[in-house]
């Protein structure tokens, strides 16, 4: 029996390539998967002992908008970025993926449209397609080194009188890029001009590369009361399976979120208390991780550019690579495909990240060095079989 009559309606017009990206699918012992950006690394003990003594102290109850401690926490982590926020405007998410759902939630009517950029991160499309709303897609454009960048008149171009927010991921998934001051300048102007919402995922602030700083879009005139921040400790913190994300908002767009009726979802307590140690405690830590990403991506971009057919650009940020394929003369979804049954290697094609993504695949390098030597030795392999 077919139970698509009971269905919300826009169910039906929803991709499964978000529960694929995050598993999904049952892998033989010998697949590598670089899909997913899962951090590889364990949490230090003093964050599981963190959690455990939350509980034994009673923690275990009840917080209705998230943990004092957690929000003044994050608060606090913000003013390195020069922003200025009262505990008030952070919200806890269960991760950073029901903070996309609750902030368009917020602000999303059937029928309005949400901009956002081409290449980006597949997340957004789903929560925007189940709430009635609209897709729109600018493009970004290569410079002179092969990164995706925002191009300013192309976002300014798909703007209609329809279009309710745009949505920057800055540092960039997947392209790899940190925004510029310009680029943010540019953008927030935009949004005053044409009274338009700005969703900023920033979700890998601590992950750069290059000399660019990460610059808050919240900080620049007007953006204030229409800027949404998203963060997630999943990546800083290696703390995907324990759900942690956070909303940052103006004092009337929180207003907003307070409103929407997702009743206690939050991150479990003992866990919100644990982020409180994590953010006081946590930054060697973090910082063994940056040491090895860096050197995932050294070994990775040299690997890939030695490889006849294949370019590799250096990225600015984040712990993901998006190689150009297009000299193979195979499209990105069959190249995944070849990849996966002939190697077992597990990769995503551009084509998940939007059409301008064409020639591209995203490497989640969440494997060290010795398994990636494994994972170069054989996507080599099949390059030149199918060359």
């Amino acid at each position: 029996m077919s139970v698509d009559r009971f269905a919300r309606k826009e169910l039906n017009n929803l991709r499964s390539a978000g529960a694929r990206a995050r598993g999904g699918i049952i892998e033989s012992s010998d697949t590598i998967n670089l899909g997913a950006g899962d951090p590889d690394f364990n949490q230090p003990d003093f964050i599981i002992d963190a959690v455990s003594d939350a509980m034994k102290e009673g923690h275990t109850h009840y917080v209705f908008f998230g943990d004092p401690d957690l929000k003044k926490a994050i608060a606090d982590y913000y003013r390195k970025y020069g922003v200025e926020v009262d505990p008030s405007q952070v919200f806890i998410t269960s991760g950073g993926s029901l903070g996309i759902f609750q902030i368009f939630a917020a602000i999303l009517n059937p029928g309005e449209e949400v901009l956002i950029l081409d290449p980006a991160y597949q997340g957004y499309t789903n929560p925007i397609i189940y709430l009635g709303g609209k897709i729109k897609r600018a493009k970004m454009k290569k410079n002179e080194k092969g990164l995706f960048r925002p191009d300013i008149e192309n976002i300014r171009k798909k703007i209609t009188d329809y279009t309710k927010a745009v949505i920057i991921c800055n540092p960039d998934n997947p392209a790899g890029i940190v925004y510029t001051d310009d680029e943010i300048t540019a953008i927030a102007e935009l949004a005053v001009e044409k009274d338009l919402i700005i969703i900023s995922d920033e979700v890998y602030p601590e992950y750069i590369w290059s000399e660019r700083k990460h610059i808050p879009i919240i900080n620049k005139p007007g953006m204030a009361e229409r800027n949404f921040i998203l963060g997630s400790f999943s990546k800083i913190f290696a703390w995907t399976g324990c759900r942690t994300g956070y909303i940052i908002a103006g004092p009337e767009l929180s207003g907003l979120l307070n409103k929407v009726p997702t009743g206690n979802l939050e991150t479990p307590v003992p866990f919100q208390k644990a982020g409180v140690v994590a953010l006081e405690q946590g930054w060697a830590f973090v910082e063994e991780m940056r040491q090895e990403y860096k050197k995932r991506i050294e070994y990775s971009v040299k690997r890939l550019n030695e490889m006849p057919g294949i370019k590799c650009v250096q990225p600015e940020a984040t712990f993901y690579l998006f190689p150009d394929i297009s000299e193979l003369g195979i499209s990105s979804q069959k190249f995944v495909e070849g990849l996966y049954k002939e190697e077992k290697i597990r990769i995503f094609p551009g084509s998940n990240y939007g059409p301008n993504s064409k020639g591209h695949v995203r490497l989640s390098l969440v494997k060290p060095v010795d398994v990636l030597t494994e994972v170069f030795d054989r996507i080599e392999r099949y390059v030149k079989k199918i060359q």
